[in-house]
């Protein structure tokens, strides 16, 4: 009954995130990256000894990445790394058992039926195939082989007034099976419908909070390092790794990036 109650905290405080992103409407990807930031800045749910803690930053710009798409030209392809990281930890007592993130890139639409024409294909191989790529802006190079195993590390989600349950997320890889002939278009069409739909927004971040979807972090090290990394460009220092300092001064400015890490805390179970 006490995990029920708090189950139910938390599924308060996701509808009450929902009902903001509806109210007043969206009006852009950038107007949802502000407002999910600011939303689960500083939040707590808490029942007996569970607690659910929230924290957030907003960085001034969206990291760039180079890598190689799959065409005949030789030159690099230059695009923005998505649009909000999520970080959850699962921690039983002092220890933490769980940590998995997830990246996602938004895309607004004002209709539930559209051309998705300004999809960029470079950018959807990234986050379908996840290549060889290096963060060129706004820290210097460091290159990256990140090859993550779960399906929902790379992951879109449609926002906007008509989306169905806003916001509506697809995993890239969920995306190409619906649409195999994309990377070898410029536009391609897509119908957004809700049989089609992979997760509404609070299946979607329930399942993260409880570290069911997104990449191990704790055993894959190299995603791990990549996502310590964006922390540090967030101004967030890892101390230590798992553990991030939130108080830094350099923050909101006018466009970017959003972090939001969600740290959910139960009781460890001890046996006499």
């Amino acid at each position: 009954m006490s995990f029920s109650i708090f189950k139910s905290k938390i599924r308060q405080l996701l509808m009450n995130y929902h009902k903001m992103l509806d109210c007043p409407q969206l009006f852009n990807e950038r107007d949802f990256i502000k407002r999910t930031t600011s939303f689960f800045r500083n939040r707590s749910v808490s029942h007996r000894r569970q607690s659910l803690t929230t924290q957030s930053a907003y960085i001034d710009r969206s990291p760039i990445v180079e890598f190689y798409h799959n065409t005949p030209w030789p030159n690099p392809d230059r695009r923005e790394i998505g649009d909000i990281l999520f970080v959850s930890k699962f921690k039983k007592g002092n220890r933490i058992v769980k940590r998995r993130a997830v990246i996602v890139q938004s895309k607004f639409t004002r209709m539930r039926q559209r051309s998705w024409e300004d999809i960029d294909t470079a950018q959807f191989y990234f986050v379908l195939k996840w290549p060889n790529f290096t963060i060129v802006s706004p820290k210097p190079k460091k290159a990256y082989t990140l090859s993550p195993s779960c399906l929902t590390w790379g992951t879109y989600a449609f926002v906007g007034p008509n989306a169905v349950n806003c916001p509506l997320y697809f995993t890239s890889t969920r995306m190409f099976r619906v649409r195999p002939s994309v990377l070898s278009q410029k536009t391609f069409n897509f119908t957004i419908r809700k049989p089609l739909g992979w997760d509404t927004s609070q299946s979607f971040l329930i399942k993260q909070i409880t570290c069911l979807i997104g990449e191990d972090l704790l055993t894959n090290n190299s995603v791990r390092s990549f996502v310590d990394d964006l922390y540090k460009i967030a101004c967030l220092k890892p101390d230590p790794v798992g553990e991030f300092d939130w108080n830094s001064t350099k923050r909101e400015k006018e466009k970017g990036f959003g972090i939001v890490e969600f740290a959910l805390s139960v009781p460890e179970i001890t046996y006499s």
